[in-house]
Order: C-alpha cells, then structure tokens, then sequence
C-alpha cells in the first residue's frame, strides 16, 4: 500500500508541566514511529489555575469534557493562583530552541496566555486583537529568532478581526477549526485569503467522554485510518494535548499511532504539507462564523 495521505500529528502545548514533561515524551514517541510533529505553542504567562479558579468561581458546568483534575498535573492545577504564572520565554528558551532544531518537529504559536484567550478572545475589539496578535509574534521572535508563520487558536476560539490580522502580519496558514478537509478561508476583504490546516479527527479525550474504552478507542481509529486511504483522503490531522495523552494515556497513543506505517500514510509537518498542497477548497468566513 502507497498511501497519498498525508498525517499531521498536531500537539498542543498550553501549561507549563505539558512543555516541561509532555514534551519530551511527545518527542521519544514521535521518534519511535518516525511522524514528525507540528507543535502548537502557547505563548505568554502559563497560569492554568485562573481558568479552573474562574469555573468555579462563576458556576460552570464541566460538560463534555476529562475534569481538569484528571487530565492536568497538580502544579499546572496551582499554576497562577498559588504557584507563580510562568512565562516560558524566561524559563524554558534553550530547551525551546533545541527543539526546534530537529527536523522532524516544528513549533508555532498556539496564542497568547491561553486562559484569557479562551475566555476573552471572543468579544475582543480589532485593536485589541491586533494588540495580541503583535504580542504573540514579538515573544515567539524574541525566542527561535524568526517570525511565526502560523498559528493555532486556544480553543478554536475566534473573533471577525482575528484572520484578517493574521494576514496582515503576513502568517501563511492558520489550525483554527475542526473540519473534515484543509481549505482556503476567504475572508470579507476580496483578496484576504488564509489557508486553515483543521483538526479532522475527533481527540482521545471526545472518545473517553463517551464512554469508550481504550480498546474501542483504538479500534475507532484503526477504521477511520483505514477508510481515509481507502477513500483517497489528501489529509487526515490528529491532535492531542501535551499534559494528558502522552503522559496519562501512553500506550493507547502509542497504538493508534502505530497506524500511521501500517496504513502507509506520509506522515509530515503542516508547514511541509503547506508547501505541497494546492487547489483548496474556498470557504466564506461567514459560513464557519454564522
């Protein structure tokens, strides 16, 4: 089997422990299947605590998802409300910038202080937006010495000026959204254009929220691997977060990700597959905003 497929294997990176210790296990299981990786980065201060702190403090119903408790370590849990915020580009530079000197992994903004991205991002002004946006690109600057090309946002959480400012800083592609197949975001200015690389599969994380098993787990994605070759599928994208499958869910991973060379698929980076891909589909921003 020569698969067409490319794979994407997505990580996210959004409290400190999750760089610090998630990390380095996403490396060793990266390598030992030969996928390389395309991290998404948080930037600014990592103060995970706040957001659980402000669940509480406001009532919110944890639905749908692992509670924080069992998918965060105890320290990103105290992390901003009795453990100082950290600010990775103070703490965590030259691991970072060893890292990024693998070829096999690459490493882009995943926003800026994710906590109050998820929470605020949303209703934010176009100045505001831009403000962050500016922010993010000097810190990601001031740490692997080169612009971002891309990012991801906390979340999935979007507003109307958001694209519009990526594009104005001259980013290539964005990871904003699930969706089924990489596209093209028209956005309301005629020619602003940017291309999205999504999300496509659904996280471990949906999987066990739903009662499964780590067996049918497994089994869920063995079939959806499969039917993606056998359909001719020109991307397949699946992400985890650093702090909780690599760290918690190991084994599961590891055979999921076993599919990868047993299904031939051409295992890559986003910046890689931006490089080669071509004639997107064209979605108005206005569909996926409505």
């Amino acid at each position: 089997m020569n698969s067409e497929t490319s794979f994407c294997l997505r990580v996210d990176v959004d409290t400190f422990e999750g760089l610090t210790k998630g990390i380095p296990k996403v490396l060793e299981i990266s390598k030992k299947h030969e996928i390389p990786i395309s991290i998404y980065l948080s930037l600014g201060k990592y103060e995970t605590g706040r957001n659980l702190f402000r669940k509480i403090q406001k009532k919110e119903k944890i639905m749908n998802k692992i509670p924080p408790w069992k998918r965060n370590s105890l320290k990103s849990l105290l992390r901003g409300i009795i453990l100082p915020a950290k600010n990775i580009g103070d703490k965590e530079k030259k691991f970072l910038q060893s890292i990024d000197k693998d070829s096999n992994v690459e490493i882009h903004p995943h926003g800026y202080n994710h906590v109050r991205w998820s929470s605020k991002f949303p209703n934010l002004s176009k100045d505001k937006t831009s403000e962050i946006i500016s922010n993010l690109i000097n810190e990601y600057t001031s740490i692997f010495q080169k612009k971002p090309i891309a990012n991801a946002a906390p979340n999935f959480s979007v507003n109307k000026h958001y694209f519009q400012a990526l594009v104005d800083k001259k980013f290539k592609f964005s990871a904003d959204f699930r969706y089924s197949e990489p596209f093209v975001l028209q956005l309301e200015e005629k020619k602003s254009q940017l291309t999205q690389f999504p999300v496509t599969e659904s996280t471990i994380e949906d999987h066990i929220t739903k009662g499964k098993s780590t067996d049918q787990i497994v089994s869920e994605y063995k079939k959806r691997f499969g039917n993606h070759v056998e359909n001719g599928a020109e991307y397949v994208c699946f992400y985890v977060h650093a702090i909780y499958e690599p760290l918690r869910l190991e084994k599961t991973m590891n055979k999921i990700l076993s599919y990868v060379n047993k299904y031939d698929f051409n295992a890559t980076t986003h910046s890689k597959f931006h490089q080669k891909c071509s004639k997107l589909p064209i979605i108005n921003i206005q569909t996926l905003l409505d």
